[in-house]
C-alpha cells in the first residue's frame, strides 16, 4: 500500500480542532544555519533545513496544507517518491498525539521549505503509518523522510472555504427539496387525472401496471431484460424518445447502464408486462436534463413493454 495514500487516509481522520493561530515565522529557524547538521527539537526529533523559504505561516490545528515527500532507509534506499507526481499531497494539519514525530516535523515548515527528517522506522509505521512495518526495514532503525513544503492554508481560511461549501450545499439541498415536491405533485396530479394507481419504487417512481402477466417471471437485479418504450415529458405529453416497432432495447437491470427510475421501475415488472413508469426528475436526468428534448428538472414518464 502506498504511503500517499496513507497519509491521506491516516492524518485526515484527524478532526478540524483548536483555535487559529498567527504564527509568524523569525529568521532563527533551528537549524537553518546547520550545514549537513542535523539539528535537535526539545522532543528530540532530528532535522535539517534543506531550503529556509521566506514563508510566513506555519501550519495550525485546523488548517490545511500540501506537500511532497521521500522516503529512505538508513542507507539511502527509496522506499517512497512522491516527488515525482505532479500534485503534492494534501492533509489537515494533523494533530500531534506523540513526539518525536514527523507530525511534529511538519510545524516547523512554512510555504517553500524543504527539511529532512530522521525518524524511528517502529514508531513510523506503527503511530503515524498504522500499519506493520515491511521486513526489510531494521527494526529500531532510523528512516530519512524529506518533505517539501507547498502550501500552507490557515484555520480561518479552511474555515472559510468550509462555509462557502456548506452555503452552497444548503441551497443545493433546499433546491432539490422544491423540485421533488413539485415532481411528486405533478405525479400525482397525473395519476388522478388519468384514474389510475400505482406501487412506489425506494426513491420515489411510481409503477403502473396496464397489462399484467401472473405466471411472468419477476424481473431481479443483474437480470438482462429486453424491452420495447415510448419515453415522454409528463408535463405535456411530447414524445422525446421511443424503440421502433418490434425493436427491443437491452439492459442489465441494477446495474446503472440506464437512468435510476428505470433501473427501479422495472423491479417491479414481471416479463410480459405492459406499464407506465413515472419518473422524477431526480431520478431521470436532474438539473442537466438531455439535449433540446429533455430540458432540466423534467419528471417523466414511460410506457414500457418487457419481452
Amino acid at each position: 500500500m502506498k504511503h500517499t495514500f496513507l497519509f491521506l487516509i491516516v492524518f485526515c481522520a484527524y478532526s478540524f480542532i483548536g483555535y487559529a493561530q498567527k504564527n509568524t515565522k523569525t529568521s532563527h529557524k533551528p537549524g537553518a544555519k546547520s550545514e549537513g547538521k542535523y539539528s535537535k527539537t526539545v522532543s528530540g526529533l532530528e532535522y535539517r533545513i534543506v531550503k529556509d523559504s521566506i514563508g510566513k505561516n506555519y501550519p495550525e490545528d485546523g488548517g490545511f496544507f500540501t506537500f511532497w515527500f521521500a522516503l529512505k532507509t538508513d542507507k539511502d534506499s527509496i522506499i517512497e517518491n512522491q516527488f515525482s507526481s505532479e500534485r503534492p499531497v494534501g492533509i489537515p494539519t494533523p494533530e500531534i498525539t506523540f513526539k518525536p514525530s514527523i507530525e511534529e516535523g511538519f510545524r516547523l515548515l512554512t510555504q517553500g521549505d524543504s527539511a529532512v527528517f530522521l525518524l524511528n522506522a517502529d514508531t513510523l509505521y506503527l503511530k503515524t503509518f498504522q500499519q506493520p512495518k515491511p521486513a526489510f526495514i531494521v527494526s529500531g532503525s532510523k528512516l530519512k523522510m524529506i518533505v517539501k513544503m507547498d502550501k500552507v492554508y490557515s484555520k480561518h481560511f479552511v474555515d472559510s472555504v468550509m462555509a462557502i461549501q456548506q452555503a452552497q450545499e444548503d441551497q443545493k439541498l433546499s433546491e432539490g427539496n422544491e423540485i421533488y415536491k413539485r415532481d411528486s405533485a405533478s405525479i400525482q396530479d397525473y395519476l388522478k387525472t388519468h384514474n389510475i394507481q400505482g406501487v412506489f419504487t425506494p426513491s420515489g417512481a411510481v409503477v403502473v401496471i396496464l397489462k399484467p402477466n401472473p405466471t411472468g417471471k419477476t424481473i431481479a437485479s443483474g437480470d438482462n431484460i429486453q424491452a420495447g418504450y415510448i419515453g415522454k415529458l409528463l408535463a405535456d405529453g411530447s414524445i422525446f424518445d421511443q424503440s421502433a416497432p418490434g425493436d427491443y432495447f437491452s439492459f442489465t437491470v441494477g446495474t446503472g447502464q440506464v437512468i435510476r427510475g428505470w433501473d427501479e421501475g422495472f423491479l417491479k415488472l414481471k416479463h410480459g408486462e405492459k406499464a407506465l413508469i413515472l419518473i422524477p426528475s431526480r431520478l431521470a436526468y436532474g438539473s442537466r436534463g438531455a439535449g433540446a428534448a429533455i430540458p432540466p428538472n423534467a419528471p417523466l414518464v414511460f410506457e414500457v413493454e418487457v419481452k
